[in-house]
């Protein structure tokens, strides 16, 4: 069970929670800030006027609502089924639990004056899996309107889940006090940069060993990542890339070469730049999953007359989309390595091997197919790399005139991750082939985390002669993302 606070959540949980493995639930402490923030937010509309609760939004900010007594209060329920339309292929279950439980977190923070019932609706949402279905088109990096009114009209009963079915308990109505606060949050592009951070760390993880299987298996110089040449880089993500991989080469054999090529030579720079952006990217989402970005924001306490609302632009995922980008430039660029560690593994020159780590050198193309492949990946990771934080827009009769598109961003991360399993798994395939026909045990190498990788490459098919590949490529990537390699 994990316990949603408002104050802190770590990406490992909501990724936990996402793989439908944990079940979440409000503190009191959560449910207390709730309870202060919905009563501080109905004092201040009292004595001003308050965006979305007493006014309409985007374009009709200026429009005053009827809040006279005893009226109808229809503008909550218009205002969900207005904002509720998206298109576009069905999201995923993970995705979407991702995105209810980083809402149901923000909430808890205490900035969205919205009533707690609410908020506990959305944790009986999540714990009995009956998901709303959310489609990928709608956002544009200044709140996940459409996903969110989707929710909340599932909620209502208005919608089925996304397994076709009625929520169980709906709520009966929707407040226009609650209408809004609900809606106005990233909730969903927070969701897949979380899921696609946690992945991308894990494949980094395996990555690295993975390119020192190559490195042994071309009997690369380990002086490039000595203790001299670390103290020396201008990162720390470099400096400690370069001891990870000095241990993980060490005891490897000597080398071949005095200057190695670069896509060795150049490891702790390429793969401690992605490090670097990872990390960046972890630390700015884990204040979004607890922030309560809500526009308007709300403040203080009903009881002490601290109360107060603040409008502002929080909601525009600037620096997240800024993030993203970094991250998607930092693995482009480190794929070239990737492909020229998969080229030179495929000549004799560097292997002592025959061409393409064939059967035979005489006409037999073994992996050399394997290449293509991972240049066709490599060149979707690239395409993904094009800066969304570059893009801008004008809606709404010109109230919006720009956004940060992280919407977009952080769900071509989901292609990366994919892509990118796909280049390590073929390169953990060749590097595998390599030592293995070279004669290679990983009872020769001193680094246990090598000697797990090398088993785990050895674990594939070690027939060499020329047949489809296509099952080993699944295998290697199935081992490239599990838990238990390297």
């Amino acid at each position: 069970m994990i316990e949603i606070d408002g104050s802190e959540l770590a990406l490992a949980d909501i990724a936990a929670v996402a793989a439908g493995g944990a079940q979440v639930t409000l503190t009191p402490s959560a449910a207390e800030r709730m309870a202060d923030s919905q009563r501080s937010a109905r004092a201040t509309a009292l004595v001003r006027p308050v965006y979305g609760r007493s006014t309409g939004v985007g374009a009709n900010r200026s429009v005053a609502l009827d809040q006279a007594a005893g009226a109808a209060d229809p503008h909550g329920l218009n205002l969900l089924r207005s904002h509720a339309v998206d298109a576009g292929n069905v999201l995923d279950r993970e995705t979407v639990r991702a995105m209810l439980v980083i809402r149901l977190s923000q909430i808890a923070a205490g900035s969205s004056g919205i009533n707690p019932a609410v908020a506990e609706a959305l944790q009986a949402m999540l714990n009995s899996d009956s998901l709303p279905e959310i489609r990928e088109y709608g956002g544009i990096g200044t709140a996940d309107l459409p996903a969110l009114s989707g929710t909340a009209l599932t909620l209502l009963g208005e919608r089925k889940t996304m397994d076709g079915k009625q929520i169980t308990s709906p709520l009966p109505g929707w407040a226009t006090e609650d209408a809004l606060p609900f809606i106005s949050s990233s909730a969903l592009t927070i969701a897949q940069a979380v899921l696609a951070q946690q992945k991308l760390a894990a494949l980094l993880h395996k990555l690295v060993s993975v390119s020192a299987l190559s490195f042994a298996a071309m009997s690369g110089n380990p002086e490039a990542f000595g203790p001299e040449v670390g103290r020396a880089a201008d990162s720390a993500a470099v400096t400690g890339m370069a001891a990870e991989l000095h241990r993980l080469v060490e005891g490897s054999g000597t080398p071949a070469r005095i200057q190695d090529p670069y896509c060795l030579r150049t490891l702790p720079q390429a793969l401690g730049a992605v490090a670097e952006e990872l990390d960046a990217l972890k630390s700015v989402l884990e204040r979004l999953v607890v922030a309560g970005n809500e526009n308007p924001l709300v403040f203080g306490s009903e009881a002490d007359g601290s109360n107060g609302v603040a409008h502002h632009g929080l909601f525009q995922m600037t620096t997240l989309a800024r993030r993203v980008d970094a991250v998607q430039l930092a693995i482009g660029a480190a794929c070239a390595t990737n492909l020229r560690r998969i080229s030179l593994l495929c000549d004799p020159a560097y292997t002592g091997l025959n061409r393409f780590l064939a059967a035979d050198d005489a006409g037999q193309s073994g992996v050399m197919m394997l290449e293509y492949v991972a240049a066709a990946a490599t060149g979707r990771i690239r395409a993904n790399a094009h800066p969304v934080s570059l893009q801008t827009v004008v809606l709404s009769l010109g109230a919006e005139e720009d956004a940060s598109f992280a919407s977009v961003g952080a769900a071509q991360l989901d292609s990366t991750v994919r892509a990118l399993s796909t280049i390590v798994g073929i390169e953990l395939i060749c590097a595998g082939r390599a030592l293995r026909l070279q004669g290679r045990t990983p009872a020769e190498f001193s680094s246990a985390r090598f000697r797990k990788a090398l088993d785990a490459a050895l674990s594939l098919p070690a027939d060499v002669q020329d047949r489809d590949l296509r099952a080993d490529v699944d295998a290697a990537v199935r081992l490239v993302v599990s838990p238990d390699f390297g």
